[in-house]
Protein backbone atom coordinates (compact mmCIF):
# COMPACT_ATOMS: atom_id res chain seq x y z
CA UNK A 1 0.00 0.00 0.00
CA UNK A 2 1.43 3.44 -1.00
CA UNK A 3 1.82 6.31 1.24
CA UNK A 4 -0.91 7.77 -0.24
CA UNK A 5 -3.79 5.39 0.16
CA UNK A 6 -2.74 5.25 3.73
CA UNK A 7 -3.10 8.58 3.81
CA UNK A 8 -6.66 8.22 1.94
CA UNK A 9 -7.28 5.73 4.99
CA UNK A 10 -6.29 7.98 7.68
CA UNK A 11 -9.12 10.27 6.44
CA UNK A 12 -11.55 7.82 6.45
CA UNK A 13 -10.91 6.08 10.29
CA UNK A 14 -10.72 10.31 11.44
CA UNK A 15 -14.46 11.22 9.92
CA UNK A 16 -15.36 7.16 11.93
CA UNK A 17 -14.01 9.12 14.94
CA UNK A 18 -15.71 11.56 14.79
CA UNK A 19 -18.90 10.24 13.93
CA UNK A 20 -18.85 7.98 16.85
CA UNK A 21 -18.09 10.70 19.07
CA UNK A 22 -21.18 12.99 17.98
CA UNK A 23 -23.09 9.07 18.33
CA UNK A 24 -21.73 9.44 21.98
CA UNK A 25 -22.65 13.08 22.46
CA UNK A 26 -26.12 12.40 21.24
CA UNK A 27 -26.87 9.61 23.72
CA UNK A 28 -26.08 11.94 26.65
CA UNK A 29 -27.17 14.93 27.91
CA UNK A 30 -25.15 17.25 26.12
CA UNK A 31 -27.71 16.95 23.57
CA UNK A 32 -30.43 18.89 23.57
CA UNK A 33 -31.38 18.46 27.26
CA UNK A 34 -28.88 20.80 28.33
CA UNK A 35 -29.00 23.80 25.88
CA UNK A 36 -33.45 23.46 26.25
CA UNK A 37 -32.67 23.41 30.34
CA UNK A 38 -30.30 26.12 31.13
CA UNK A 39 -29.58 30.34 31.68
CA UNK A 40 -26.00 29.58 31.56
CA UNK A 41 -24.41 31.02 28.14
CA UNK A 42 -21.85 28.61 27.71
CA UNK A 43 -23.16 25.79 28.82
CA UNK A 44 -26.02 26.41 25.79
CA UNK A 45 -23.20 27.61 23.17
CA UNK A 46 -21.65 24.39 23.81
CA UNK A 47 -24.89 22.04 24.04
CA UNK A 48 -26.56 23.33 20.93
CA UNK A 49 -23.29 23.09 18.93
CA UNK A 50 -22.71 19.75 19.86
CA UNK A 51 -26.41 18.84 18.80
CA UNK A 52 -25.99 20.31 15.71
CA UNK A 53 -22.97 18.50 14.76
CA UNK A 54 -24.18 15.32 16.14
CA UNK A 55 -26.86 15.22 13.30
CA UNK A 56 -24.16 14.78 11.26
CA UNK A 57 -23.15 11.56 12.98
CA UNK A 58 -25.35 8.92 10.98
CA UNK A 59 -25.25 10.57 7.49
CA UNK A 60 -21.11 10.52 7.97
CA UNK A 61 -20.89 6.90 8.60
CA UNK A 62 -23.27 6.73 5.27
CA UNK A 63 -21.34 8.50 3.52
CA UNK A 64 -18.42 6.47 4.19
CA UNK A 65 -20.00 3.50 2.88
CA UNK A 66 -21.26 4.99 -0.17
CA UNK A 67 -17.42 5.89 -1.07
CA UNK A 68 -15.71 2.40 0.13
CA UNK A 69 -18.72 0.33 -1.45
CA UNK A 70 -20.31 1.92 -4.08
CA UNK A 71 -17.38 1.15 -6.58
CA UNK A 72 -16.97 -2.39 -5.62
CA UNK A 73 -17.70 -5.10 -7.95
CA UNK A 74 -19.37 -7.53 -6.05
CA UNK A 75 -22.81 -10.12 -7.29
CA UNK A 76 -26.13 -9.96 -5.40
CA UNK A 77 -24.61 -13.08 -3.47
CA UNK A 78 -21.30 -11.66 -2.67
CA UNK A 79 -23.12 -8.88 -0.47
CA UNK A 80 -25.35 -11.43 1.20
CA UNK A 81 -22.15 -13.60 1.69
CA UNK A 82 -20.06 -11.28 2.76
CA UNK A 83 -22.06 -8.23 4.31
CA UNK A 84 -25.57 -8.69 4.59
CA UNK A 85 -25.05 -11.87 6.93
CA UNK A 86 -22.11 -10.56 8.97
CA UNK A 87 -24.19 -7.79 9.80
CA UNK A 88 -26.98 -10.03 10.56
CA UNK A 89 -24.76 -12.31 12.94
CA UNK A 90 -23.73 -9.03 14.87
CA UNK A 91 -27.21 -7.75 15.27
CA UNK A 92 -28.24 -10.89 17.03
CA UNK A 93 -25.38 -11.40 19.07
CA UNK A 94 -25.16 -8.14 20.40
CA UNK A 95 -29.16 -7.71 20.23
CA UNK A 96 -28.96 -11.13 23.03
CA UNK A 97 -26.20 -9.76 25.06
CA UNK A 98 -28.29 -6.33 25.99
CA UNK A 99 -31.29 -8.27 26.23
CA UNK A 100 -29.53 -10.77 29.00
CA UNK A 101 -28.18 -7.09 30.38
CA UNK A 102 -31.27 -5.90 30.67
CA UNK A 103 -32.44 -8.91 32.36
CA UNK A 104 -29.69 -8.33 34.86
CA UNK A 105 -30.69 -5.12 35.90
CA UNK A 106 -34.06 -5.61 35.95
CA UNK A 107 -35.13 -3.70 33.01
CA UNK A 108 -36.51 -7.07 31.87
CA UNK A 109 -38.65 -8.79 34.01
CA UNK A 110 -37.38 -12.64 33.01
CA UNK A 111 -35.93 -14.46 29.93
CA UNK A 112 -38.37 -15.04 27.26
CA UNK A 113 -37.20 -16.30 23.70
CA UNK A 114 -40.42 -14.96 22.65
CA UNK A 115 -40.09 -11.66 23.79
CA UNK A 116 -36.02 -11.46 22.67
CA UNK A 117 -37.33 -12.68 18.84
CA UNK A 118 -39.92 -10.48 19.02
CA UNK A 119 -37.58 -7.35 19.98
CA UNK A 120 -35.05 -8.44 17.56
CA UNK A 121 -37.64 -7.65 14.86
CA UNK A 122 -39.00 -4.54 15.87
CA UNK A 123 -35.63 -3.18 16.93
CA UNK A 124 -36.89 -2.46 20.57
CA UNK A 125 -34.16 -4.39 22.59
CA UNK A 126 -31.45 -1.75 21.89
CA UNK A 127 -32.60 1.73 20.72
CA UNK A 128 -29.04 2.60 19.17
CA UNK A 129 -29.32 -0.20 16.65
CA UNK A 130 -31.72 0.85 14.54
CA UNK A 131 -28.56 1.96 12.52
CA UNK A 132 -27.72 -1.98 11.93
CA UNK A 133 -31.73 -2.03 10.31
CA UNK A 134 -31.03 1.02 8.40
CA UNK A 135 -27.63 -0.83 7.00
CA UNK A 136 -28.88 -3.91 6.35
CA UNK A 137 -31.84 -2.32 4.30
CA UNK A 138 -29.48 -0.35 2.40
CA UNK A 139 -27.03 -3.62 1.57
CA UNK A 140 -30.24 -5.36 0.37
CA UNK A 141 -30.05 -2.49 -2.61
CA UNK A 142 -26.69 -2.04 -2.90
CA UNK A 143 -25.76 -3.75 -6.01
CA UNK A 144 -28.90 -1.95 -7.53
CA UNK A 145 -27.44 1.80 -6.20
CA UNK A 146 -23.94 0.70 -7.44
CA UNK A 147 -25.03 0.06 -10.87
CA UNK A 148 -26.82 3.72 -10.82
CA UNK A 149 -23.34 5.15 -9.15
CA UNK A 150 -21.07 4.24 -11.12
CA UNK A 151 -23.28 4.89 -14.51
CA UNK A 152 -23.42 8.57 -14.14
CA UNK A 153 -21.34 11.06 -15.12
CA UNK A 154 -19.80 13.31 -12.52
CA UNK A 155 -21.73 16.38 -13.38
CA UNK A 156 -25.15 14.12 -13.04
CA UNK A 157 -24.33 13.08 -9.95
CA UNK A 158 -23.64 17.28 -9.05
CA UNK A 159 -27.17 17.57 -10.43
CA UNK A 160 -28.25 15.15 -7.87
CA UNK A 161 -26.62 16.17 -4.95
CA UNK A 162 -27.52 19.88 -5.68
CA UNK A 163 -31.26 19.05 -6.01
CA UNK A 164 -31.73 17.17 -3.14
CA UNK A 165 -29.65 19.39 -0.69
CA UNK A 166 -31.67 22.69 -2.47
CA UNK A 167 -35.97 20.65 -1.82
CA UNK A 168 -34.07 18.92 1.31
CA UNK A 169 -32.88 22.45 2.94
CA UNK A 170 -34.43 24.76 0.85
CA UNK A 171 -38.11 23.67 1.64
CA UNK A 172 -37.12 23.25 5.04
CA UNK A 173 -35.97 26.90 5.38
CA UNK A 174 -39.08 28.07 3.48
CA UNK A 175 -41.62 26.12 5.62
CA UNK A 176 -39.78 27.28 8.70
CA UNK A 177 -39.79 31.02 7.46
CA UNK A 178 -43.65 31.20 5.90
CA UNK A 179 -45.24 28.07 8.13
CA UNK A 180 -45.95 26.54 4.81
CA UNK A 181 -45.60 23.02 4.45
CA UNK A 182 -43.78 21.34 1.82
CA UNK A 183 -44.73 18.12 0.43
CA UNK A 184 -41.94 16.04 1.44
CA UNK A 185 -42.77 13.63 -1.86
CA UNK A 186 -40.91 16.48 -3.85
CA UNK A 187 -37.72 15.48 -2.32
CA UNK A 188 -35.79 13.36 -5.19
CA UNK A 189 -34.25 10.58 -3.11
CA UNK A 190 -34.51 9.15 0.29
CA UNK A 191 -32.33 10.83 2.66
CA UNK A 192 -29.92 8.09 3.20
CA UNK A 193 -29.35 7.33 -0.71
CA UNK A 194 -28.12 10.63 -0.68
CA UNK A 195 -25.54 10.11 1.63
CA UNK A 196 -24.28 7.09 -0.06
CA UNK A 197 -24.31 8.98 -3.45
CA UNK A 198 -22.80 11.48 -1.85
CA UNK A 199 -19.87 9.88 0.04
CA UNK A 200 -19.18 7.90 -3.59
CA UNK A 201 -19.04 11.29 -5.24
CA UNK A 202 -16.60 12.96 -2.82
CA UNK A 203 -14.76 10.07 -1.59
CA UNK A 204 -14.10 8.50 -5.22
CA UNK A 205 -15.24 11.09 -8.23
CA UNK A 206 -13.15 14.05 -6.97
CA UNK A 207 -9.47 14.07 -7.47
CA UNK A 208 -8.32 16.07 -4.46
CA UNK A 209 -5.06 17.35 -6.26
CA UNK A 210 -6.73 18.80 -8.03
CA UNK A 211 -8.39 20.87 -5.44
CA UNK A 212 -7.04 24.22 -4.72
CA UNK A 213 -7.33 25.44 -1.02
CA UNK A 214 -10.31 28.02 -1.72
CA UNK A 215 -12.50 25.86 -2.45
CA UNK A 216 -11.79 24.25 0.61
CA UNK A 217 -11.68 27.80 2.40
CA UNK A 218 -15.58 28.18 0.87
CA UNK A 219 -16.62 24.63 2.43
CA UNK A 220 -15.11 25.49 5.69
CA UNK A 221 -17.29 29.28 5.53
CA UNK A 222 -19.97 27.23 4.19
CA UNK A 223 -20.26 24.80 7.09
CA UNK A 224 -19.73 28.10 9.72
CA UNK A 225 -22.74 29.50 8.13
CA UNK A 226 -24.67 26.93 8.05
CA UNK A 227 -23.56 26.39 12.07
CA UNK A 228 -25.05 30.25 12.89
CA UNK A 229 -28.01 29.62 10.64
CA UNK A 230 -28.67 26.65 12.57
CA UNK A 231 -28.44 28.75 15.80
CA UNK A 232 -30.56 31.19 14.52
CA UNK A 233 -33.27 28.63 12.99
CA UNK A 234 -33.69 27.09 16.82
CA UNK A 235 -33.04 30.57 18.24
CA UNK A 236 -35.78 32.22 16.74
CA UNK A 237 -37.89 28.57 16.30
CA UNK A 238 -37.89 29.28 20.86
CA UNK A 239 -38.96 33.10 20.30
CA UNK A 240 -41.47 31.94 18.47
CA UNK A 241 -43.31 28.91 20.52
CA UNK A 242 -41.39 29.37 23.65
CA UNK A 243 -40.24 25.98 23.18
CA UNK A 244 -37.18 24.23 21.72
CA UNK A 245 -37.97 21.77 18.85
CA UNK A 246 -35.39 19.24 18.30
CA UNK A 247 -36.20 19.25 14.46
CA UNK A 248 -35.08 22.34 13.49
CA UNK A 249 -31.41 21.15 14.66
CA UNK A 250 -31.75 19.11 10.83
CA UNK A 251 -32.70 22.10 8.94
CA UNK A 252 -28.75 22.48 7.47
CA UNK A 253 -27.47 18.80 8.30
CA UNK A 254 -26.92 17.53 4.26
CA UNK A 255 -24.82 20.87 3.61
CA UNK A 256 -22.88 20.74 6.91
CA UNK A 257 -22.45 17.09 6.16
CA UNK A 258 -20.72 17.05 3.03
CA UNK A 259 -18.71 20.53 3.86
CA UNK A 260 -17.28 18.03 7.18
CA UNK A 261 -16.92 15.22 5.07
CA UNK A 262 -15.00 17.08 1.95
CA UNK A 263 -13.05 19.00 4.34
CA UNK A 264 -12.00 16.37 6.38
CA UNK A 265 -10.52 14.37 3.12
CA UNK A 266 -8.79 17.19 1.89
CA UNK A 267 -7.01 18.13 4.83
CA UNK A 268 -5.54 14.48 5.68
CA UNK A 269 -4.68 13.83 1.90
CA UNK A 270 -2.77 17.16 1.96
CA UNK A 271 -1.27 17.25 4.96
CA UNK A 272 0.69 14.11 7.20
CA UNK A 273 0.49 13.34 10.04
CA UNK A 274 2.94 12.43 12.44
CA UNK A 275 3.58 8.44 12.25
CA UNK A 276 2.39 7.66 15.77
CA UNK A 277 -0.55 9.88 15.74
CA UNK A 278 -1.21 8.16 12.40
CA UNK A 279 -1.08 4.64 14.08
CA UNK A 280 -3.32 5.62 16.81
CA UNK A 281 -5.86 7.36 14.54
CA UNK A 282 -5.86 3.93 12.29
CA UNK A 283 -6.14 1.82 15.33
CA UNK A 284 -8.83 3.63 17.05
CA UNK A 285 -11.17 3.92 13.56
CA UNK A 286 -10.87 0.33 13.08
CA UNK A 287 -12.28 -0.22 16.30
CA UNK A 288 -15.18 2.18 15.35
CA UNK A 289 -17.75 -0.49 14.46
CA UNK A 290 -17.23 -2.51 17.63
CA UNK A 291 -17.63 1.39 19.71
CA UNK A 292 -20.61 1.79 18.24
CA UNK A 293 -21.68 -1.87 19.59
CA UNK A 294 -20.47 -1.23 22.99
CA UNK A 295 -20.95 2.42 23.86
CA UNK A 296 -24.28 1.29 25.74
CA UNK A 297 -22.65 -0.80 27.75
CA UNK A 298 -19.71 1.66 28.78
CA UNK A 299 -22.18 4.35 29.28
CA UNK A 300 -24.21 2.34 31.71
CA UNK A 301 -20.71 1.52 33.71
CA UNK A 302 -19.77 5.03 33.63
CA UNK A 303 -23.15 6.71 34.69
CA UNK A 304 -22.15 7.02 38.25
CA UNK A 305 -18.92 9.07 37.35
CA UNK A 306 -21.14 11.17 35.09
CA UNK A 307 -23.46 12.05 38.35
CA UNK A 308 -20.75 12.76 40.86
CA UNK A 309 -18.88 15.15 38.08
CA UNK A 310 -22.19 16.42 37.81
CA UNK A 311 -23.13 17.46 40.39
CA UNK A 312 -19.51 18.32 42.05
CA UNK A 313 -18.04 20.30 38.78
CA UNK A 314 -20.45 21.65 35.96
CA UNK A 315 -22.32 20.60 33.22
CA UNK A 316 -19.60 21.28 30.40
CA UNK A 317 -16.81 19.40 32.32
CA UNK A 318 -19.15 16.31 33.08
CA UNK A 319 -20.75 15.48 29.86
CA UNK A 320 -17.07 15.95 28.25
CA UNK A 321 -15.61 13.11 30.66
CA UNK A 322 -18.64 11.30 30.07
CA UNK A 323 -18.50 11.00 26.27
CA UNK A 324 -14.53 10.78 25.68
CA UNK A 325 -14.51 7.78 28.82
CA UNK A 326 -17.26 5.87 27.10
CA UNK A 327 -15.52 6.40 23.90
CA UNK A 328 -12.03 4.63 25.60
CA UNK A 329 -14.16 2.14 27.49
CA UNK A 330 -15.72 0.95 24.39
CA UNK A 331 -12.72 1.08 22.64
CA UNK A 332 -10.59 -0.98 25.01
CA UNK A 333 -13.91 -3.70 25.49
CA UNK A 334 -13.64 -3.80 21.08
CA UNK A 335 -10.27 -4.55 21.40
CA UNK A 336 -10.48 -7.09 24.10
CA UNK A 337 -13.16 -8.76 21.79
CA UNK A 338 -10.61 -8.77 18.70
CA UNK A 339 -8.42 -10.67 20.40
CA UNK A 340 -10.97 -13.57 20.28
CA UNK A 341 -11.55 -15.48 16.41
CA UNK A 342 -15.03 -15.05 15.98
CA UNK A 343 -14.93 -11.21 17.18
CA UNK A 344 -12.10 -10.55 15.27
CA UNK A 345 -13.83 -11.25 12.03
CA UNK A 346 -17.11 -9.71 12.76
CA UNK A 347 -15.92 -6.40 14.18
Amino acid sequence: MSEKQIEKDISTEVIRILAIILVIFNHTDGYFLYYSNTGNPITWWFSLTGSILCRSDVPLFIMITGSLLLDKKESVREVYTKRIRRIGIILILFSLFYYILNVCRNVEKEFSLSDFIKGLLNGSIQESFWYLYLYLGLLLVLPLLRKMAVSCKNSELRYFLFLQIALETGAGVFSFLTGIEVNSNLYVLNIYVFYLLAGYYLGKRINMDLVEKPWVIISFAVNVLCLLGAFGVVGLGYYREGVYDQGLLNVFTPVLTLGIFFDIKWIFWKYDVPKKLKNIIYEAGGCVFGIYLLEQFARIQLLPLYLYLSENTFGILACSCYVIGSFILAWLYTELLKRIPLFHKLL
